[in-house]
């Protein structure tokens, strides 16, 4: 069973998220999930700017 669900993830502090993300990698053929960690990496990108 996986620590990780959303209702773990909706209380998970940003530097919780960012270790989490980081320590994550996709599957290459797993176009979806790319996505998804591309998505994740670039919002926070975004708000690392936003708090600047």
């Amino acid at each position: 069973m996986s620590l990780l669900n959303p209702v773990t993830i909706q209380y998970m502090s940003r530097d919780e998220i960012e270790r989490m993300l980081f320590s994550l990698s996709a599957s290459k053929d797993n176009d979806e999930a790319a996505a998804f960690e591309a998505l994740a990496r670039r919002l926070l990108e975004l708000l690392e700017q936003a708090a600047d």
